[in-house]
């Protein structure tokens, strides 16, 4: 009997070793669920606010890419034999089948208005088996379906949505595209040539906003803006930021945030059209940034020191770059950060089993939740 007590007592303390040795934090957190951390693991300076989760539900299989701007409709990926995309009502929490097709979608989005859905459709040549891409527009009725992109061009993944329904791309030869879905188009030729990796349109400034490789070191990729004039299809561009991974525009305020990479670190950047420099929030290991519609808040993620650089937490802070605060564990997130038009909700995928399955896997099962959150 002694002895029995004796092996519990010590199992006792080595339990009790762990639990503090771990800062009672990730010991008991199941594995990859957005369990939410009262605590700030991470930032030194403790936030004054306080944030609570009203709740968190798993919403639908696949992969989130947009909502509307209503707020009542997220377009969803979904991969197995065939590649789908979906839609999933927020309020009636109904999925419904958009498109099912051989080739696979690599990203898309709702048009200004949420008439219809732009994305971006990968493309084999089944005879020299060269790998392109091109943007098709469906209405969200599924009456109407139309190529957007030329025969000829090659579109990057990453594209953005003008302020009049239209979507704006580049393509192989280097151009940004201004294109609506009945056909119109407007071709602008970037004056220095740049291989150009996302682009994006901000309203207010009528300007384009992109991403491309440095031309002077192609493993470099650097932020810049170019403005449209009257008149005009050249662009003439002047460069933000070096070394810059993602970027977002809120149009409210006029303002970009981005993430700059400068060795080891990250820094989370803002910038707006009327800087002549840009503004630094904070420094860590972030792999994206985006701002809440409103412009008030940044959402953004985050790898935890020592940790799986794929698992990142969520977080949130003022537009200034104040008060972080965690909302998540670690999780193996892939897609972006939606953020709902007007509520403080969020949507964002995560792999299933990611222990077990290759990254190089294009039939990777995930699944999107929604997190409503509250900060006092």
């Amino acid at each position: 009997m002694k002895k029995t007590q004796n092996k519990l007592c010590f199992f006792a303390l080595i339990l009790l070793i762990l639990i503090t040795s771990s800062g009672c934090q990730n010991l008991f957190i199941p594995t990859n669920v957005p369990v939410v951390l009262r605590n700030d693991p991470v930032s030194s300076k403790p936030s004054p606010q306080q944030i609570s989760i009203q709740s968190y539900t798993m919403a639908s299989p696949g992969v989130v890419q947009d909502i509307t701007n209503s707020g009542n409709n997220l377009v969803l990926f979904t991969f197995g034999t065939t590649y789908n995309i979906n839609t999933y009502n927020t309020e009636t929490m109904q999925l419904s089948a958009f498109v099912n097709s051989d080739k696979k979608a690599l990203s898309a989005l709702y048009d200004t208005f949420d008439t219809g859905i732009y994305y971006a459709e990968k493309l084999i040549d089944p005879l020299t088996g060269n790998v392109g891409s091109q943007i098709i527009w469906s209405d969200v009725n599924q009456n109407t379906t139309r190529v957007i992109s030329l025969p000829e061009e090659n579109v990057i993944q990453h594209f953005g949505i003008g302020d009049s329904g239209q979507v704006v791309y580049a393509n192989n030869n280097n151009q940004i595209v201004l294109a609506d879905s009945e056909g119109n188009r407007q071709v602008y030729s970037v004056l220095n040539n740049y291989t150009i990796l996302a682009v994006d349109f901000i309203s207010q400034e009528k300007g384009f906003i992109f991403i491309a490789t440095d031309p002077q070191n192609e493993e470099r990729t650097n932020l810049y803006y170019a403005k449209m004039k009257d008149g005009s299809n050249e662009l003439a561009s002047t460069m933000i930021a070096e070394n810059v991974s993602s970027f977002d525009i809120n149009d409210l305020t006029n303002q970009v945030v981005f993430i700059k990479n400068s060795g080891d670190a990250q820094s989370i950047r803002t910038w707006n059209t009327s800087a002549s420099t840009t503004n630094s929030l904070a420094t860590g290991s972030y792999k994206s940034a985006r701002f809440t519609p409103n412009g008030e808040r940044i959402v953004f993620t985050q790898t935890t020191p020592n940790s799986d650089s794929q698992l990142k937490s969520i977080w949130i802070m003022d537009a200034n770059g104040k008060n972080p605060l965690q909302l998540t564990a670690p999780l193996n997130i892939n897609s972006e950060i939606i953020c709902h038009p007007y509520k403080s909700v969020l949507f964002f995928s995560v792999e299933k089993s990611s222990d077990s399955i290759s990254s190089a896997d294009e039939h990777t099962l995930s699944q999107t939740y929604q997190l409503t959150y509250k900060i006092d």
